[in-house]
């Protein structure tokens, strides 16, 4: 796994391995699927694939919520190269019990720590009553289905969890992802070595802007590792995954890796066409031109509910319009990215009328919703999973996903 020590800084690793999206694949799942690029036929193929009875053990598995799947990234990073998924399920079935089970519940996740002491977590998945209780009234007691999630992870025990687990990836695999890596591999993996190479051209929080396309990302204090893996599946959500003393940020696959030679218009063509054709993203646009904003404040300024202006400010991060910063969680407007629209729609229609204007056949990978950031609270999407507006509370409502589109 090619990796590049920063001078007084963390190493960088850019991977594409089978088994970081074969559980970001069902993790999309439970997404905000409107929000994905990859399409409501892809989840129709893929459901009809997998078949109820699956999906519903997928879905009792993590209460129904993307979060449990993504926090399983950091065990993928903990499994052995070449972290394809035959390799990372034979990892899993001599990892311990209780480290699944606890990983599954956010154990490794700074925001999900603060919520609740690690070691209260660790009594309650060993059945103590009194720490349950506790864990259920400081760990997001307002998010319910989270609260859920709880009971059954106690109601199960850790090796039932575990045997359950590994019990549904294999049938995931089998049903779902044989026919997947086929056809997202390749995307991955051109991805993957277009990224290394920039990497070696740029520090570390210009890099990782880039490659999320307006995703800033500053290591946390004592980070030894920063790992970036393509996601296809996802686009154009970001995440990030912290695990231990690494952060696995899970980024979308660049417009340029998806396909080769096609008559389709540019990706970035549609995406800037769908943000600009929506009257209050162009006056959000305006707005930031003033100055930076967050979530909060723009929608208060719109007086819409913040999911509402979470998914016009996906919009614009994934058209590279807009910049997502890490810290303070404040959107900026990317004047040094401003497109020239009528550029690029002169450049696509002009093709047509060229030696190469021919239709040529698309090669079809599917892919599903994904704007570039998400993952849990550890893998929390950039775009999803942190607060985007400043930390929750121990009592308050579901944090917003590090799966953060950008």
């Amino acid at each position: 796994m090619p990796a590049r020590q920063r001078r007084g800084g963390p190493t960088l690793t850019v991977e594409a391995a089978s088994a970081y999206e074969f559980v970001v694949a069902i993790a999309s799942l439970f997404e905000e699927r409107d929000t994905m690029e990859v399409g409501a036929e892809w989840f129709a193929d893929v459901e009809a694939r997998a078949g109820a009875d699956l999906l519903a053990r997928l879905t009792a598995m993590s209460g129904g919520e993307s979060d449990p799947w993504f926090y399983l990234i950091s065990l993928v990073y903990a499994s052995p190269a070449p972290r394809d998924v035959n390799s990372f399920l034979a990892s899993l079935r001599k990892t311990d019990a209780h480290e699944i089970t606890l990983t599954m519940l956010g154990y490794y996740e700074r925001g999900y720590r603060r919520a609740a002491e690690p070691e209260v977590m660790r009594h309650a998945i060993e059945g103590d009553a009194e720490a349950q209780r506790e864990l259920h009234h400081t760990y997001f007691a307002e998010w319910a289905e989270w609260q859920a999630f709880l009971d059954s992870v106690f109601e199960r025990g850790p090796d039932a969890t575990k045997a359950e687990l590994i019990s549904v990836l294999e049938a995931w695999q089998a049903a779902v992802w044989r026919v997947e890596e086929a056809k997202l591999m390749p995307i991955l993996e051109r991805d993957a070595e277009a990224k290394r190479a920039l990497a070696a051209e740029l520090p570390l929080e210009r890099f990782t802007e880039l490659a999320t396309n307006g995703v800033e990302y500053l290591p946390r204090s004592g980070v030894r590792e920063v790992v970036l893996t393509p996601t296809f599946v996802n686009r154009p959500w970001v995440s990030t995954t912290e695990y231990c003393d690494v952060d696995i940020l899970t980024y979308p696959v660049a417009d340029e890796s998806v396909t080769a030679e096609t008559d389709a218009p540019p990706l970035r063509l549609v995406r800037l066409s769908k943000a600009l054709g929506d009257e209050r993203r162009l006056r959000i646009l305006r707005i930031l031109g003033a100055g930076d904003k967050t979530l909060m404040e723009l929608a208060d300024l719109f007086e819409v509910p913040k999911t509402t202006m979470h998914h016009h400010m996906i919009a614009l991060r994934s058209a590279g319009l807009v910049t997502l910063t890490s810290g303070s969680k404040r959107y900026r407007l990317r004047r040094d990215a401003l497109p020239d629209v009528g550029e690029l729609l002169r450049g696509y229609l002009g093709a047509a009328t060229g030696p190469l204007a021919a239709p040529t056949p698309t090669t079809r990978s599917t892919r599903r919703r994904a704007p570039a950031p998400k993952g849990s609270a550890a893998a929390m999407p950039l775009d999803r999973r942190g607060p985007p507006d400043g930390p929750t509370t121990p009592l308050g409502p579901k944090p917003p996903s590090l799966h953060t589109p950008r």
